[in-house]
């Protein structure tokens, strides 16, 4: 049984992070709370291909402080990676935001999508 609100955030983070695994990404979870240096909480990495996530697991949809988007987007740009805002809903599904919707804050439903269509952009 989950404790409390983080490891509940951590548990949703790792089951990304086996989605990703199984899909043939190296991964790697590095949670680090909105952490300066370490902006990321889950790297999956595939044929050259670099993707960022930062993981939340919030009742209502999130919406990044643009702190955190610039350290988010600084981080994406040195590694050549492409970034997402991934979110668990409270119905257990997942929804993704391209980081650059984020930084033009454009969080409206039209601009997530679900695991099918990073499936389908990403899965090669």
């Amino acid at each position: 049984m989950v404790r409390n609100k983080a490891a509940k955030g951590a548990a949703f983070e790792r089951e990304l992070l086996r989605f990703l695994h199984a899909k043939g990404f190296s991964v790697m979870r590095a949670p680090s709370s909105g952490g300066y240096f370490y902006p990321v909480d889950i790297v999956a990495i595939k044929q050259g291909k670099i993707l960022a996530f930062e993981c939340k697991n919030y009742k209502i949809k999130p919406k990044l402080e643009q702190k955190q988007i610039d350290s988010f987007n600084g981080w994406c740009k040195r590694a050549s990676a492409i970034g997402f805002l991934a979110w668990r809903t409270p119905k257990n599904e997942w929804k993704f935001l391209r980081m650059e919707d984020a930084n033009k804050n454009k969080y409206a439903d039209e601009h997530w999508f679900e695991m099918p269509m990073l499936e389908k952009c990403f899965m090669f």
